[in-house]
């Protein structure tokens, strides 16, 4: 049996289509985000767009959206979803769950082991960006032994990432039609560097 199909990626993003969606958003919409990149192939990010306190723009689980109204160049698809009940992020104070509640990190051995190239759906609590969800590849480093998707740790050394509250492995490396991202060799200077420490 065929495992999940790769979402429709744009061969040719439509500029004009991405930033009149940009243009009606708000700091606190809900939307889903489509990316595509180098380091992380594939990934969409389903949560609460915030302006970021610290680069000005409309951000979702850390990522932007958008650079003075004009879409990122990562940005392949953006549609606004029906609106969550997470509250708004607040830098400093604990991780809000969508009652308002502190949600407690996954704990180690609670969520499945993810391997390189499985495809992934994983639920995240950030203080400074809410709760959001990152469908993509998870991508292993030979460097320091963590799994990632769409530049969030998932996994280092097979103990699960603090801020992940649930995991679904979607499809197991080869059953799936997303492509497979190389495994992560050099951190570097690379822009598309890890977003959760």
């Amino acid at each position: 049996m065929a495992g999940p199909a790769m979402p429709n990626v744009p061969t040719r993003r439509n500029v004009k289509l991405l930033t009149d969606a940009i243009a009606t958003l708000e700091s606190g919409s809900s939307v889903s985000a489509m990316f595509l990149t180098k380091r992380y192939g594939a990934f969409t990010i389903e949560g609460t767009a915030f302006i970021s306190a610290s680069v000005k723009t409309l951000t979702i689980g850390g990522r932007s959206i958008e650079q003075n109204l004009k879409p990122h160049k990562s940005l392949q698809a953006l549609t606004a979803t029906p609106e969550a009940d997470s509250p708004e992020p607040v830098d400093g104070e604990s991780e809000p769950d969508a009652t308002g509640a502190e949600a407690p990190a996954a704990e180690s051995g609670e969520s499945p082991a993810v391997q390189h190239g499985d495809l992934i759906s994983a639920r995240f609590v950030d203080p400074a960006y809410g709760q959001f969800t990152v469908t993509g590849v998870g991508v292993a480093s030979t460097v320091s032994d963590v799994v990632l998707v769409g530049g969030w740790f998932v996994s280092q050394a097979g103990t699960t990432a603090p801020r992940l509250v649930d995991l679904e492995i979607l499809a197991e490396n080869g059953t799936h039609e997303y492509p497979l991202p190389p495994r992560i060799a050099s951190w570097g200077d690379d822009s598309e560097g890890a977003t959760e420490y």
